[in-house]
């Protein structure tokens, strides 16, 4: 589609522009061509950079869908705020104007969240734009309330030798963990990519801990090496139809932390799969949804995601069973001011003629914008295990969508959750956003036929403060929250909005 009003300039100009390039093009060649590209407002990154994601050069016929999507995905870059692309008639022909913002990237910043009693600190120094090339580093020392020191280094290249395909490697341990990765992959860049391809080696390594009634029961180590390779096509225009296929192979060892204690059994994993992902890309440009300001590329087309694979003794692995996955996830614009997302899953195994490993979920997400600054934030959800493999469990909490309580205070194989939050706006400056936040958060955790549902509430009142000017644009957030089964209040802290 070409001169569809994306653009800055308004439907009128581009409309004059369209006519004005027509009346000096040839009659072989009528469409308007792009003369020159020109990008302003670089500090720190290389033009080349921005150039290489731009998805028309001079000489191309101009596409506003073209357009349109250059502006998403320098967006998604964390250390790009602002993008405006304006298109100037010249005698050559159409030239534009590319504008960014370079966000600052580089930080030494120190990190915290959970409660006051149990918390999380450390330090990270990072570039989100490493030498000004879109590169990013990340070196970060904590010492975790639960699982204690803990350091990572992280090194990603989006865009290998200039290429389409990216590398990134991840080097992690702590007292009782680590997480190591490498990954080499040549993902989606546009939505125009036909295929997308990679494959990953990791070792990970964590100490798992079972609760009841907010109290430790047990816990054992969980050690798993493996690695994935993938292959994904994609078809279509206005909605796309991606096939893929995936092979998985895994190791994993369970060790009990005593000798009597609980720990699952030792499994060797080789599982091939295929998928099917039909999504409808669409989106919406909006303020003060998710963040304090920055302007948002909210996805408003839906999609449908299904895999289904299989693991078998003859292959190498310890049992032998079939596996299903299914997502669905519908997007909604109920109105010009608000935003609306649902989402669906399940995934179970079949083997010996019956299904375990049950596994599945709903939540409802609505967005409300208020006047020019503010919004209205809802949230339902419900999850439920059932048959698990493991000894698992759904815990409710600080950390799971309850302020106000204990982070694990309480446990089941169901969990359902209700949030509410208004989020006046109540200074704008350039360089800082400060928000408020009053809530209620009401949740419940059980086990059928042995623990039954107790639905517990916390309302609570927290300060929100966005740095539109920095990498990724983050919000850093504190909450004190009231416990209205328990009595007492709960002071966190943490980066982001809750939900």
């Amino acid at each position: 589609m070409l001169y569809h009003p994306y653009f800055s300039l308004g439907r009128s100009s581009l409309i004059a522009i369209l006519l004005l390039s027509a009346g000096r093009a040839h009659a072989a060649d009528d469409l308007p061509r792009i003369h020159r590209i020109v990008i302003h407002g670089l500090e720190r990154t290389d033009e080349q950079v921005i150039r290489r994601e731009l998805l028309f050069a001079a000489g191309d016929v101009l596409d506003s869908t073209r357009v349109a999507e250059t502006e998403r995905n320098l967006r998604r870059l964390l250390f790009i705020g602002e993008v405006h692309i304006r298109l100037f008639d010249r005698p050559e022909g159409v030239e534009v104007a590319v504008s960014v913002e370079d966000l600052y990237s580089r930080a030494l910043s120190p990190l915290i969240s959970g409660q006051i009693d149990e918390l999380s600190f450390g330090a990270v120094a990072l570039d989100y734009n490493f030498r000004g090339r879109g590169q990013r580093l990340h070196l970060g020392l904590e010492d975790r309330a639960i699982s204690g020191p803990w350091a990572e280094l992280l090194f990603a290249e989006p865009r290998l030798g200039g290429s389409r395909r990216a590398l990134a490697v991840q080097l992690a341990a702590g007292a009782e963990d680590h997480a190591h990765a490498l990954t080499f992959s040549r993902p989606f860049a546009t939505l125009a990519d036909r295929r997308a391809y990679g494959f990953s080696l990791f070792s990970q390594q964590a100490v798992r801990r079972l609760y009841a009634d907010g109290q430790l029961v047990t816990r054992y180590q969980d050690e798993l090496d493996g690695g994935r390779i993938w292959l994904t096509r994609s078809y279509g225009e206005r909605t796309k139809v991606r096939p893929s296929v995936q092979l998985q192979v895994s190791r994993r060892r369970f060790t009990a932390s005593s000798s009597d204690g609980y720990a699952p059994s030792d499994r060797t994993r080789i599982a091939p799969s295929v998928g099917l992902l039909a999504w409808h890309p669409r989106y919406k440009r909006t303020r003060y949804i998710r963040n304090l300001g920055p302007l948002e590329d909210l996805q408003t087309g839906s999609w449908l995601s299904l895999r289904w694979g299989f693991a078998h003794r003859s292959l190498g692995s310890d049992r032998t069973f079939s596996f299903y996955q299914a997502q669905l996830a519908p997007r909604f614009e109920p109105t010009k001011r608000s935003y609306a997302e649902l989402t669906l899953f399940t995934s179970a195994y079949r083997g010996e003629g019956k299904f375990y490993n049950l596994f599945a979920s709903a939540s409802a997400t609505a967005y409300f914008r208020l006047g020019v600054a503010h919004s209205l934030a809802l949230r339902a959800s419900w999850e439920a295990l059932h048959r698990s493999e493991d000894a698992d469990q759904l815990l409710l909490g600080l950390t799971h969508g309850l302020r106000g309580y204990a982070p694990r205070r309480y446990d089941g194989t169901r969990r359902v959750l209700f949030n509410v939050e208004a989020r006046p706006t109540l200074v704008r400056r350039p360089w800082y956003t400060l928000a408020n936040a009053a809530f209620v958060d009401c949740g419940a955790a059980w086990t059928p036929d042995s623990k039954r549902a107790n639905l517990v509430c916390s309302p609570g009142l927290g300060i929100r403060l966005g740095w539109p000017k920095v990498y990724n644009t983050p919000v850093l957030r504190g909450d004190i929250a009231y416990g209205l089964e328990e009595g007492s209040y709960e002071l966190s802290v943490g980066l982001g909005q809750y939900f």
